[in-house]
C-alpha cells in the first residue's frame, strides 16, 4: 500500500469484523507509528531467533566439551601410573633372571607399592581406617564385633582399608570393632 505524504488519512483493512475486504481510514501519523512498531517487532523477533540459535549452539558445544572432558579425565592419573607399571614389569623381568633372593622380591614389591600409593595420594586419594580409631558408620563397615574389655566402638582390626577421594568416601573401611561386655546390659 503506497501512502503519499500529502494524505492525512490512509485506507486500512479491517479484518477484525470478519466482513471481508472492508477498508478503514487511519491518520498517516498512526500508520507510520504502526509500521515503525512492526519493524521494531520484526527486529526483536530476529534477535530472539538469533539468541535461541546461539543458545542451542552453546548447549551442543557444552555437551561436546563435557563428553571430551570425561573421555580424557583419567589422562593425568594414567600418566602417573605408567611408571608404577614400568617398575612392576622391571621387577618381574629382574626376578626371572635372578632367582637368588626372596627378600629382594619383597623389597621390590614394597617399593612399587609405596610408589603406587604415592601416585594415588597425588591424585587426591587418602587411606583411612587404622586400629585404635573410633568407629564411624559413615566411613567404616563393621564386618565383625568382638566382645572384650576396652573402649567401646574402637577399631581393633582393619580387614580392608577405606579411601577418600578429596573429601568424599570412595570406599568404606571394613573393620572389626570392640564392644565391652558391660555395655550390652
Amino acid at each position: 500500500m503506497n501512502v503519499e505524504e500529502t494524505n492525512e488519512e490512509v485506507p486500512a483493512k479491517n479484518d477484525a469484523s470478519g466482513a471481508g475486504d472492508q477498508m478503514k481510514t487511519i491518520p498517516l501519523s498512526e500508520y507510520e507509528t504502526l509500521t515503525a512498531r512492526v519493524r521494531e517487532l520484526e527486529g526483536l523477533r530476529e534477535k530472539l531467533l538469533l539468541a535461541a540459535a546461539d543458545f542451542e549452539n552453546a548447549k551442543k558445544r557444552l555437551a561436546r566439551d563435557k563428553e571430551e572432558f570425561l573421555k580424557y579425565a583419567q589422562d593425568s592419573l594414567l600418566r602417573d601410573l605408567l611408571p608404577v607399571l614400568d617398575n612392576l614389569e622391571r621387577s618381574l623381568t629382574h626376578n626371572k633372571k635372578d632367582e637368588s633372593s626372596l627378600k629382594q622380591v619383597v623389597l621390590g614389591v614394597e617399593m612399587v607399592s609405596k610408589q603406587f600409593l604415592d601416585t594415588l595420594k597425588k591424585q587426591g586419594l587418602q587411606k583411612f581406617g587404622a586400629v585404635g580409631d573410633a568407629f564411624d558408620p559413615h566411613r567404616h563397615e563393621a564386618v565383625a564385633v568382638v566382645e572384650e574389655e576396652g573402649k567401646d566402638h574402637e577399631i581393633i582390626d582393619v580387614i580392608e582399608p577405606g579411601y577418600l577421594l578429596q573429601d568424599r568416601v570412595l570406599r568404606v573401611a571394613k573393620v572389626r570393632i570392640r564392644i565391652s561386655p558391660t555395655s550390652q546390659d
